[in-house]
């Protein structure tokens, strides 16, 4: 925050100067005039927040300077110090929303008084134009999820809202006769996002569509939404037969490679081969879909062996379902993962339709069981065979949890809470853990809320916060420092979350908290 101080008098100037304990206010700047106009070119260039100003002045004196600053500058906090007991003085600062009007000899604590005052007011000003941009912005991003809604409704083949998919188009600068859709689909995009942003997936979303709007700004207007779980759609418009899918593609790999060198995405693509109208955009939704599929999950030398087939594993895991045996679950599914990894290359649409034969497999098992359960299966889109492997181990966990027999009643949900607080620091995922402890997500997160009242990531939060609490008020470590010892890479997303849990950011914490 910056304090301009005018006065024809420079040791007046200095005495407001050496007055006042500028840093307990937050003033991490003052300037200084000697007249009016010197005052106008100042505040011109560097808008201070706050202007001390005396009445009596050469060349501009205090009415005049304190009417252009009314119009020209209405943020402005205005503290007039004079010498003048003037009604016309006090009138001029009162048209201009003056904080105070303080007489010379000043004394410290009246300058204290209306500086509190002047910050106060500026920071209720800056918090107002904040609520009303916060606001004004989760509207628009409200009116663009549901129009990304109906775009995908299109893409599945529902018309319905055709209209306002076109009108909605048209604002952004892409026009609806000639569109052309491209998937992207991110592998590593669910656990990129609980590790680096805290499972945030609005920041997540913010950060991938900044940076594509960087990267794509060459190409022109377009759309990026998410489609299905890690699966991204773009639409691009072209001129009909104009061939600029080659330029398009040097776009779509400009902006991937940003994502994976800025926060280690990694993604397929698959480019529609037509440019259509909205209507027709089914077309295109099978001729991107038929190229990312082709992509390879596992990339190598496919060798002269058989497949391994899944359906030869289903007898085994439901015995093992009905043992309770976890571990033999993992042997199970680690042995069919390792006999693909031999094979030597596998195609993304040949991991579908392993996908698909093992929620099949999944399906049965559960029939068995006689249960009703939610969400036991795996997503088509999963693109990484690790992922794959981890995922189907557990949801064979989770059947064994619901049946009653995990054969790991001994292990406590207090060691996952003691790890944590002692791996607080480090980015780890509610899968890592699973697969660190044997149990499901689910059951994790379950059990975990139940015990302690939280769930995982508010508690590592928490943990997090107590830790640069303590840093902030024992220690003189930067914020960037602190931000990287307690798991934060990005310092501003740290100062956000301090602020929001402690209402202050982390140096005005460290100033109230040392200066007390």
């Amino acid at each position: 925050m910056r304090v301009l101080i005018v006065d024809d008098e420079e040791h007046v100037r200095e005495g407001i100067e050496l007055a006042v304990d500028w840093d307990e206010y937050g003033i991490d700047e003052r300037l200084q005039a000697e007249n009016g106009s010197q005052a106008l070119e100042l505040i011109r260039e560097y808008k201070p927040e706050i202007v001390f100003c005396d009445m009596s002045m050469p060349e501009l004196n205090g009415i005049q300077l304190l009417d252009l600053i009314r119009r020209g500058f209405p943020d402005i906090q205005v503290i007039v110090v004079s010498g003048y007991d003037d009604f016309i003085y006090t009138q001029a600062t009162i048209r201009a929303k003056g904080v105070d009007y303080i007489l010379k000899p000043f004394k410290k604590r009246d300058l204290e008084q209306a500086l509190s005052q002047a910050v106060d007011l500026c920071e209720q000003r800056v918090s107002s134009q904040r609520t009303s941009r916060d606001t004004g912005f989760l509207v628009q991003q409200a009116d663009n999820v549901v129009m990304e809604q109906k775009m995908s409704q299109l893409l599945k083949g529902d018309d319905t809202s055709i209209a306002e998919v076109e009108n909605y188009c048209r604002n952004l600068g892409l026009s609806p006769d000639n569109v052309r859709i491209s998937f992207i689909l991110m592998k590593n995009g669910s656990r990129l996002m609980k590790q680096r942003y805290d499972g945030d997936n609005s920041l997540f979303s913010f950060a991938i569509k900044n940076m594509a709007q960087e990267m794509l700004a060459g190409f022109g207007s377009h759309l990026l939404f998410c489609f299905e779980e890690e699966l991204w759609v773009l639409v691009t418009a072209e001129a009909s037969g104009s061939g600029m899918r080659n330029s398009l593609n040097f776009y779509i790999n400009k902006m991937t490679a940003a994502w994976r060198s800025t926060i280690g995405l990694e993604t397929f693509t698959g480019v529609s081969q037509y440019v259509s109208n909205l209507l027709e955009i089914q077309q295109q939704y099978s001729s991107a879909r038929a190229e990312l599929i082709q992509s390879s999950v596992i990339a190598g030398q496919q060798s002269d062996l058989d497949k391994p087939s899944l359906s030869d594993r289903e007898l085994q895991l439901n015995i093992a379902l009905e043992n309770g045996d976890k571990l033999r679950v993992e042997e199970i599914i680690r042995g069919f993962t390792a006999e693909l990894g031999q094979y030597g290359h596998l195609s993304l649409a040949e991991l579908q339709r392993y996908t698909k034969e093992a929620n099949y497999i999944l399906e049965r098992a559960i029939l068995q069981m006689n249960k009703d359960l939610e969400g036991v299966s795996l997503s088509p889109w999963i693109s990484c065979i690790k992922e794959w492997e981890s995922r189907w181990i557990q949801q064979w966990w989770r059947l064994i949890e619901e049946c009653g027999n995990s054969g790991y009643e001994g292990r406590s949900i207090q060691l996952i809470h003691d790890y944590i607080e002692q791996h607080f620091h480090e980015n780890f995922s509610l899968n890592e853990l699973a697969e660190r402890f044997h149990f499901s997500p689910q059951y994790i997160a379950r059990r975990f809320k139940e015990k302690y009242n939280m769930t995982i990531i508010s508690y590592q939060m928490e943990l997090r916060m107590e830790k640069a609490k303590s840093l902030l008020e024992y220690t003189d470590l930067p914020v960037v420092k602190i931000s990287e010892m307690i798991g934060y890479q990005d310092e501003s997303y740290f100062s956000k979350v301090f602020r929001k849990q402690h209402g202050l950011p982390p140096l005005k914490y460290r100033k109230r908290i040392q200066g007390s």
